[in-house]
């Protein structure tokens, strides 16, 4: 197994390598793939290439396999940068386009954050406009 990536993850990079894997867990992460019998024109092969579909068609067979999410997805990433760009003062319509959320989300970052404040005794943090 993988040094890399823990479980199927990390039987697939020592397949197709940690880059094609993480290609692969970024754009399908959390979902259910289907291996086809054939690697041409699929979308597995779209994202992966068909020799890496071959490949693991080759190891695994033509099964469906859950992929994990973990945060290949970026979702921890862009809940940590959109907080960051919140505390430098960003408006919520800039940090919901820099990280590709929806307002509602970066309002309720927002939220966290003031809550987060206010339990260290700091106050809430300034509102901005959208």
């Amino acid at each position: 197994m993988s040094d890399s990536l823990p479980g199927i993850a990390g039987e697939i990079e020592e397949i197709i390598g940690l880059e094609l894997t993480v290609v692969l867990l970024r754009r399908r992460g959390g979902c259910e793939i289907k291996i086809p019998a054939k690697s041409k024109n699929t979308v597995l092969s779209q994202i992966i290439g068909e020799e890496a579909v071959e490949k693991l068609r080759k190891e695994f067979g033509a099964v469906q396999i859950t992929l994990p999410c973990a945060n290949f997805r970026g979702s921890k990433a862009r809940r940590s940068e959109a907080k960051a760009l919140l505390l430098k003062g960003h408006s919520v319509s800039q940090v919901a386009l820099a990280c590709d959320l929806h307002t509602r989300t970066i309002h309720r970052y927002r939220a966290e954050l003031d809550q987060e404040a206010e339990e260290r005794g700091e106050g809430a943090q300034m509102r901005f406009d959208l």
